[in-house]
């Protein structure tokens, strides 16, 4: 039998590693880092799951939600983008809107 592997240390030492002069630029790209492994880990647990179950892959994309469970997954994901977009906001307040709100708005509505 194999022994476990150690966890993984929960800080990472030394600096933070700089890719563009600007730190916003940097936070966005760990951001962007954190929630593409996410994906990927979430991804990994539906295919084990579609394979557990037994109705193989690609079953949970022919699944067709009713109402209640489309409100349901709005609801958490609009608590998702919240958290997401939090540091965001908090840059943000006190600040004129501009054209940022109207972009996101186009994005929302399919747009562009």
């Amino acid at each position: 039998m194999t022994e476990p592997l150690p966890p993984f240390p929960r800080r990472v030492k030394g600096a933070r590693p700089r890719f563009h002069d600007e730190p916003a630029i940097d936070r966005l790209l760990a951001m962007l880092v954190a929630l593409t492994s996410e994906v990927s880990v979430l991804a990994d647990r539906v295919a084990t799951l579609e394979t557990l179950s037994g109705v193989g892959h690609g079953a949970v994309d022919a699944h067709v939600p009713d109402l209640a469970e489309r409100e349901r997954r709005e609801a958490r994901r609009e608590a998702l983008i919240a958290r997401v977009f939090a540091a965001l906001e908090v840059e943000l307040e006190g600040e004129e809107p501009g054209d940022y709100w109207e972009t996101i708005g186009r994005i929302e509505r399919g747009e562009l």
